[in-house]
Formats: structure tokens, C-alpha cells, sequence
């Protein structure tokens, strides 16, 4: 939506708005407009259920808006009752913004995924977490006694290592949700004892309750022919192997020898890419 459109009853009604960019006069006043009116019709309202970021909109932040966390009218629940709704709001309205400011889509992502699993209702994709937060409640004590009665001894010897350790604590400092950083984290301390260590906390006994269906959308339908011939294992592998040395037969026609198999030309993870 944007301020020249006939109707944008949109911004009022939805649950987030995200305002990018907008810079000039015009723009400027339609963002303090609609935010402001925004703003009365959740108090009215007494609704928690709205997130309203302006990102790269100038100096002005406009106050952000992360469910009943208001920055323009910070509420003293927000400091002296962490459990409290309010102040996860205000640790979410934190995370969102640095993870705007990192202006890549998944993080664009990630922040809006965050808001909806915690205000609206359960995004699959972030809904687990494997950290100990306020919004668990009791519910970080009994993983706790899980992990040391079901995998006491693979903790006890990956904190005995260094890298192990640092590994850890460096996940520590994250929200495991986010993917891309967990992903840099772990394989900057890839060993055996930190696979012996999520083996038996993720997949062995599921610790934290986590669930990871194969996501059956987008369907991409596999190739039947390739350069006019009819898929074969044969074929299959040569185009794994690309343009990889030392393949000899396997290798297609073509092959031009090189020492990598394929290069990402264009990709929207900046970890895995």
C-alpha cells in the first residue's frame, strides 16, 4: 500500500504494518497519520494483538507497537514483571529491530513469524524454541530436568571441552529460531561431542517438544529427460557431479574440470548460500 492508492483501509485494519522507506513530505504524513490513528483504535480497543515498525523512514522510529508494548507509552509492568505479556512485547519489539536492520528477506521474515507465534497464533516454523525464556514459564524447569536425567552424561562431557562449551554459550546468546544464525554458530564448532550432545537432547528424546514436518508446498516436479534423453541414475549422478574433476565416466559430456561442483548464482540465505 502506498499513499497514493485510492484505498488503503488496509494499514488501519491489519494486524502488522511495516512502513519501508518512506521519506518525503508526503509519505512522512500519511506514516505519522496512519500510525497515529492505529495507535488510538488499539487503545481503545485494549488490543494486544498489533505490531506497527517503521524501517528506514529517517531519524524517526515512530514508536513502535509489539503487541501490548507501546514505546510511545511504556508501561512500568514492562521492567518489574519479565513474565508478563508487556515485557515480551518490549523483548520482541528489540529482536524485531535488529532484525530488520540486518535487511535480508529471511530475517524480514523471522521478525514477522516472531510476532504472529507470539500475539496471534502458533507459526509452526518458530513456534519450538529450544532456549530457556520468560514465555516458557515452569515450562524451562522441566526441560531442564529432562536434559540432566535423560542426557546428563553427553552434557557433562561437552561442557568439559572447550570448543564444545564455547559452542554452547555461544547459542546462548542467539534465539535458536533464528536459522541462519544458529547455522553459523554451529558449524564454526563442529565436533563429535557437540553431535553426540543435540543427538540426544533433539532427536533421541526430543527434549523441547519439537516437531519438523517435510513441507509438502511447493511441489517441484522431477525431471523426466535430460538433453533429450530419459532420467537415469547415471545421468542423475553426473549432474550432481556438474563439472567436478577427477569424476572420469561419471562425469556428463561437457565436464569441464573444475574444482567445485556448482556455485550458488543467486540465493536468498545469506548462511546457507
Amino acid at each position: 500500500v502506498t499513499p497514493s492508492d485510492v484505498d488503503t483501509s488496509s494499514v488501519l485494519n491489519s494486524n502488522a504494518l511495516i512502513a519501508l522507506g518512506l521519506t518525503t513530505p508526503q509519505d512522512v504524513q500519511f506514516l505519522s497519520r496512519t500510525f497515529r490513528q492505529r495507535r488510538t483504535a488499539g487503545e481503545e480497543e485494549q488490543s494486544s494483538k498489533m505490531c506497527q515498525f517503521a524501517v528506514d523512514c529517517g531519524d524517526n522510529n515512530y514508536a513502535p507497537i509489539v503487541g501490548p508494548y507501546d514505546e510511545a507509552n511504556p508501561s512500568v509492568v514492562s521492567e518489574i514483571a519479565p513474565w508478563s505479556d508487556v515485557a515480551s512485547g518490549k523483548r520482541l519489539a528489540t529482536q524485531m529491530k535488529e532484525l530488520f536492520d540486518k535487511q535480508t528477506s529471511d530475517e524480514f521474515a523471522l521478525a514477522l513469524m516472531l510476532f504472529f507465534n507470539r500475539f496471534i497464533d502458533k507459526i509452526p516454523w518458530v513456534q519450538h524454541s529450544i532456549d530457556v525464556t520468560w514465555e516458557k514459564g515452569l515450562g524451562n524447569v522441566e526441560e531442564i530436568y529432562n536434559m540432566v536425567t535423560k542426557c546428563g552424561p553427553c552434557i557433562t562431557k561437552c561442557l568439559a571441552d572447550e570448543n564444545c562449551k564455547a559452542c554452547i554459550e555461544a547459542l546462548d546468546e542467539i534465539d535458536t529460531r533464528d536459522q541462519v544464525a544458529s547455522y553459523r554458530t554451529v558449524v564454526s564448532y563442529e565436533s563429535e561431542l557437540l553431535r553426540d550432545f543435540s543427538l540426544c537432547i533433539l532427536q533421541k528424546n526430543n527434549i523441547f517438544g519439537c516437531t519438523a514436518e517435510v513441507p509438502k508446498i511447493p511441489y517441484v516436479k522431477p525431471l523426466g529427460s535430460f538433453r533429450g534423453k530419459e532420467m537415469t541414475k547415471d545421468i542423475a549422478k553426473g549432474i550432481m557431479i556438474g563439472h567436478l574433476e577427477g569424476c572420469g565416466d561419471a562425469a556428463l559430456e561437457g565436464c569441464k574440470e573444475l574444482d567445485v561442483s556448482w556455485k550458488v548464482a543467486f540465493g536468498a540465505n545469506v548462511a546457507y548460500d
